[in-house]
């Protein structure tokens, strides 16, 4: 006997969900509206009738909370791309409950683009720690730069270098401020920055501490040019090397993927970067680039860029080919459980983009 199908939609807010489904033969069966608790979302899970029940989520700050509430009860769980579902956003008469009808009937058609959440909670956690840290750092590069902004609107202008944010300095700087008023300011401006930079230490010290338990980190340290934030940001954001099937896959996550667009066998426009994906990844690969060719004694990644650019003749290309070899690498010794040897670095070129 055929098990029965439910294919379910959850319209999530931070006060009310709306839930609804189809059945197998994909016809619909109506939709509910309830105040947001993991009770609620439990209850009416469980009153649909179907031996299996999928479920999808559009991709939120409330996703992962909900999938994991509703995890029990449910045969599968889909967090799903907002961005690849056009038709339910551009609809003329949006609302809730058509929006919940729309998603299943996609569910049901197998048209939905899933996107990656962790299971397991402690991964969550040191994800969301690799997140607070960047935010933090992106804080204090804020903060840098209104600083120096307010110091020129008043006419001091030799604020360049990092002399004017240092503790036994910066007073040398507030007193060519005239304005007491204006001098305050600033004061309260070098008060948050001072805020910003303990705790993005804080928040250093417990991303190192927290990395001690994924062996991997460690491997990812022997690579020339990636240093501890490299390595344990490429660790938070990746999760596991199991969620990629492909390289390919992983260039496209990192932004190092070129999109290809044509029709009627001709091309749309130029070929360039896929700014779909994980622009804090793109950034760790570069710096790691940048810092292997830095070095003052020789490496395998000036090697390898090097030996790509003489084939390339383009420094872009032959950059972005080391960069895609710097994740390509740290993701196969991950998922091989294997230690990092520089040779596996120097393998052909020929196997990244062009």
């Amino acid at each position: 006997m055929r098990r029965s199908k439910a294919y379910i939609a959850v319209d999530v807010h931070a006060r009310h969900c709306v839930m609804g489904w189809r059945n197998g033969r994909g016809q619909w069966q109506g939709a509910e509206r309830f105040d947001t608790s993991e009770k609620g979302l439990r209850e009416h899970l469980v009153k649909i009738a179907a031996a299996f029940k999928i479920v999808t989520i559009e991709e939120s700050t409330l996703a992962a909370w909900v999938a994991r509430t509703l995890q029990p009860e449910a045969s599968e769980i889909i967090v799903c791309d907002p961005r690849r579902n056009e038709s339910v956003h551009r609809d003329a008469f949006k609302n809730d409950g058509r929006d919940v009808e729309e998603l299943s009937r996609l569910l049901w058609l197998g048209q939905l683009k899933g996107v990656y959440h962790p299971q397991d909670d402690t991964r969550a956690v040191f994800k969301a720690l690799v997140q607070q840290y960047l935010e933090l750092r992106d804080t204090q590069v804020e903060l840098k730069q209104q600083l120096k902004a307010k110091y020129h609107r008043w006419g001091v202008t030799a604020v360049e270098g990092d002399r004017v944010y240092n503790t036994t300095e910066r007073e040398g700087y507030l007193d060519q401020i005239a304005d007491g008023s204006v001098r305050h300011q600033l004061h309260r401006q070098y008060a948050l920055l001072d805020v910003a930079v303990k705790q993005q230490a804080d928040a250093y010290r417990e991303l190192l501490a927290c990395g001690r338990r994924y062996p991997e980190i460690a491997e990812f340290l022997k690579i020339p040019g990636v240093g501890p934030v490299s390595a344990h940001v490429f660790d938070g954001f990746i999760q596991t090397p199991e969620r990629f099937a492909q390289k390919s896959a992983l260039w496209r996550y990192c932004q190092l993927a070129v999109t290809d667009r044509s029709s009627d066998g001709k091309p749309l426009g130029f070929r360039r970067l896929d700014p779909q994906g994980n622009p804090q990844l793109k950034a760790m690969s570069y710096w790691a680039w940048k810092g292997a060719l830095q070095t003052r004694t020789p490496n395998e990644v000036k090697t390898f860029y090097r030996a790509s650019l003489d084939r390339t003749h383009d420094r872009t290309h032959a950059r972005l080919n080391t960069q895609r070899k710097i994740v390509a690498t740290m993701w196969a010794i991950w998922k091989k459980g294997e230690p990092y040897r520089p040779e596996r670095f120097l393998n052909p070129a020929d196997a990244v983009e062009r």
